[in-house]
């Protein structure tokens, strides 16, 4: 017989209730109904004060063939392992299982056998290595996205390289072919076509990082606010307004034209003592 059936067998056998016998041993009815379903299991004193109200020794809980009729017989039952005589501790809170002496993992605060402490202790092992494996991966996932980044930025600085260089090049074969037909003005086109090298290069391979020199560039050609007009509701005064709005309009657009090439010239002249920072925090992966 399991616990749970010998819990109810002596139990009818007092023609106790469930409250009852919870009364005697001071916990709830559900947990003797708990106890007698097999879904937990009393402690070690509360199994001795159970056995005392019974009558019956405390052995014979552990003996799972003893018959009924040992419970009024009186017969005492001793708990034995491999023909030794060892002193019962209690049942374990995990495992239900009755813990002899040696045979426990610890007592307090509940009876735990060594099998289920060291179940316990392979349940830990195996959540720790489940944590360092998310630990690893994420941890890989940081490294891809890393690796993913600099490959990213490496690309667009080879993107700007490469589509400055090519514009250049044409720039300077636009020059020397200038220069050779037209050799009174040999001069002016090397100068140009240096100065293509030398800030050409540098500025539009930045237009395409993001960097100082788009930032440059941005800050200007902002369209600016104009002041509003009082006019009469009359052909004359619609004429006014409409003249008036045009103005503003082409006001508006010079505005707009000069700030830009303020700030694109501006970008231009910087852009050569930016080129290999820009490109070295490129080459690192860092955002400009």
């Amino acid at each position: 017989m399991e616990l749970g059936e010998k819990i109810i067998a002596l139990r009818r056998s007092k023609s106790m209730t469930q409250s009852e016998l919870g009364a005697k041993l001071n916990v709830t009815f559900q947990a003797v109904s708990k106890w007698e379903r097999g879904e937990s299991y009393p402690d070690f004193d509360t199994l001795s004060k159970m056995a005392k109200i019974f009558g019956v020794s405390i052995g014979y809980f552990e003996d799972r063939d003893q018959s009924d009729d040992d419970i009024f017989s009186g017969q005492s039952v001793a708990a034995t392992v491999n023909g030794d005589d060892k002193k019962m501790i209690g049942f374990c809170k995990e495992c239900g299982k009755v813990v002899y002496e040696n045979d426990e993992a610890c007592v307090s605060p509940a009876v735990i056998c060594k099998a289920c402490a060291l179940r316990r202790e392979n349940a830990k092992r195996i959540a720790e290595n489940e944590r360092l494996a998310k630990e690893r991966k994420a941890a890989q996932d940081a490294e891809n996205a890393r690796r993913n980044n600099l490959a990213e930025k490496r690309e667009k600085r080879n993107k700007g390289l490469i589509f400055s260089a090519v514009i250049n090049v044409i720039l300077v074969i636009i020059c020397i072919a200038l220069a050779v037909t037209d050799s009174k003005n040999v001069t002016d086109y090397i100068i140009g076509g240096v100065v293509a090298v030398l800030f050409g290069f540098p500025f539009i391979a930045q237009l395409f990082w993001n960097g100082i020199v788009v930032d440059v560039c941005l800050s200007g050609g902002k369209l600016v606010g104009m002041p509003g007009v009082i006019f009469t509701l009359d052909l004359d005064g619609i004429i006014f307004l409409v003249a008036v709005k045009i103005l503003f309009a082409i006001i508006k657009f010079i505005i707009f034209m000069l700030t830009l090439c303020v700030t694109v010239f501006a970008a231009m002249l910087i852009s050569p003592f930016t080129l290999f920072p820009q490109m070295s925090k490129l080459s690192k992966g860092v955002e400009l």
